[in-house]
């Protein structure tokens, strides 16, 4: 390659590289959805004003992927009736319409607060109303993470990492007895705008398309006519 021909290469890149980054550099976002606000749904027992789910999603803790942590506290509406204790928590995720499903291995480094809470296998299906998820509004697709047989968590932090971008989606728990959780918005269309700290429409940010840097079309552009300048001086050059 000469000089020239170098030269139009490298700005090339330069373009394609500086106009299709991914501006998501220092990106952390928090929210909070709790029966009191409305924004969480909480039945049997669990239907108390401190009843609450938290989530601090962020790119910031794990180099080149999303840090997803989400924490759960539930209680009763009198002292004298005892929470029962978080079962299993469903995390909605990508089914594949669009793009690709998420699956166990786009989930990293699972762990939880109580050490050990999560009983393996994790599992990624869709799962639907019925006596194993009650008061569930809606079929989901999502990862089931299942307490261990010896656990009585009441507040939960479950965390792990993901190459999914985070978008709008919803979370289900289930407790001992009819008890269970979810966000108000889990039976309407998720929103489609862009990730943000705090809730919209009493949803909550989850895991689902894949990071993936598409060059824009304006660099593309370019690279489209620094190539075809090279390719008509070579053609001159040979005539």
């Amino acid at each position: 390659m000469n000089q020239f021909g170098a030269v139009i290469l490298s700005v090339c890149v330069a373009a394609i590289m500086s106009v299709a980054a991914p501006a998501q550099a220092g990106l952390t976002y928090d929210g909070t959805l709790s029966v009191a606000d409305g924004g969480l749904i909480a039945t049997d027992k669990w239907n108390a004003a401190g009843t609450k789910l938290s989530w601090i999603v962020s790119n910031e803790v794990t180099p080149g992927l999303w840090h997803y942590s989400y924490t759960l506290t539930v209680l009763s509406p009198r002292l004298t009736v005892p929470s029962p204790a978080i079962s299993h928590v469903i995390v909605e995720v990508s089914d594949g319409d669009p793009g690709p499903a998420f699956t166990i291995s786009n989930l990293l480094s699972p762990t939880s607060n109580p050490l050990n809470w999560i009983a393996g296998p994790i599992e990624i299906q869709t799962y639907n109303p019925g006596p194993g998820n009650p008061g569930m509004p809606a079929t989901v697709y999502g990862v089931k993470f299942n307490a261990a047989d010896d656990m009585d968590a009441k507040i939960l932090t479950l965390e792990f990492d993901s190459d999914r971008v985070p978008v709008w989606g919803d979370l289900y728990a289930k407790g001992g007895s009819k008890s269970a959780l979810f966000n108000a918005g889990f039976a309407a269309d998720d929103p489609t705008v862009p990730a943000a700290s705090g809730s919209y429409e009493s949803h909550l940010l989850v895991p689902d398309t894949m990071t993936v840097v598409i060059p824009a079309p304006g660099a593309l552009l370019l690279c489209g006519l620094g190539t075809g300048l090279l390719g008509w001086l070579r053609r001159r050059k040979a005539v």
